[in-house]
């Protein structure tokens, strides 16, 4: 407030281009912390571009600081995608697919190398429906022999030849290997010889490639499933059910997955150990008991499920000190007897 009761006049807005301005100075300068300090500031404006982000990102790239630039481009990636205005950047055109590319040498930096090869596979999937990769005429050929080689694998695996439907599934991949049908119809075979790790990373193969397709997450949920690892089953299937609330084959995976992961809790439920009973005595106040007689695993029989009863025999203090003063009566009796004998002979 002034003296007369006047506010101040207010500093005029920040100018986002100025910010910018000094921070490519700072790039020619070859002062990234600088750089970085003055992309901070931009972000914090109520910018609503994911261009400042991709631009700070590119600068923690250079200070190795990874995991920044993962958060930074997973925001960036939430942003309509656009182009990077009409020039190429290390072979990408939009600002996902730069994005993308960024995210991959900070994960590959990390030495995650899944989620380096997955980022990267997004990258060229964009820029390829796009029609922006350099496809020529020998891609297009390759294309071709990729859907050739699917109906291939498809006749073979209508006639339950899942060993040659693979092999037709394979070479459709070695030339088309971002076509996501390939990829559902080579996990379906694998799915089919009970070859779990291979099936499982073209079920993920189809998630990052259609995101929005449900087959992917059904049959990672069934892959899981039948490996055992329940909860995580159940979580992709919950996503799958939300997806497509009506689909049937969803619906029905799921609720026996929810109910094997019921069943293995209540199992686990009954096998913890329990807190021994102990009845209390003259001095400790404590009991222990000596064996269990028969195991309390549980088993199942003609669907019913049931744990087999347990009997323990549990001895106290008391009854060994009982026990121990009737055996010293019974000597104490037996001297005495003894002793009288001896006195009439």
């Amino acid at each position: 407030m002034g003296l007369f009761g006047k506010s101040e006049p207010k500093a005029p807005p920040v100018d986002p281009a100025y910010i910018l301005a000094e921070a490519q100075e700072c790039l020619k300068e070859k002062d990234m912390e600088g750089a970085l300090a003055k992309f901070d500031e931009l972000c914090a404006l109520p910018v609503q571009s994911p261009l400042p982000l991709l631009s700070r990102a590119t600068c923690l790239l250079q200070l190795q600081k990874y995991e920044r630039v993962i958060e930074d481009c997973t925001k960036v990636l939430k942003f309509l995608n656009s182009d990077l205005n009409g020039h190429e950047e290390e072979g990408c055109t939009t600002v996902h697919s730069l994005a993308l590319m960024r995210m991959a040498k900070a994960h590959k930096e990390l030495g995650q190398l899944d989620e380096a090869k997955s980022a990267l596979m997004r990258r060229n999937v964009v820029e390829h429906k796009l029609g922006r990769d350099n496809v020529d005429s020998e891609d297009l050929v390759d294309k071709n022999m990729a859907d050739e080689w699917k109906e291939k694998g498809n006749a073979e695996y209508k006639q339950e030849n899942w060993t040659q439907a693979l092999d037709c599934y394979r070479s459709g991949l070695s030339c088309d290997m971002y076509n996501a049908k390939l990829h559902g119809n080579t996990c379906m075979t694998l799915i089919k010889l009970r070859k779990w790790p291979q099936a499982l990373k073209h079920a993920e193969q189809c998630i990052v490639l259609e995101p929005e397709w449900v087959k992917g997450y059904y049959m990672k949920g069934m892959i899981l499933s039948n490996e055992s690892k329940l909860e995580q089953a159940r979580d992709v299937l919950r996503k799958a059910k939300s997806m497509e609330p009506q689909n049937t084959k969803i619906s029905e995976l799921l609720s026996e997955v929810e109910a094997r992961v019921d069943y293995v809790e209540s199992r686990l439920r009954r096998r913890k150990p329990q807190a021994a009973e102990k009845p209390k005595d003259e001095d400790s106040g404590t009991e222990q008991p000596v064996e269990d007689v028969d195991s309390d695993e549980d088993y199942c029989e003609d669907g019913s499920c049931r744990t087999s009863k347990t009997i323990k025999l549990k001895v106290t203090r008391k009854d060994v000190v009982n026990v121990v003063v009737d055996v010293c009566a019974a000597m104490v009796g037996v001297a005495l007897v003894w002793w009288f004998v001896r006195q009439d002979a």
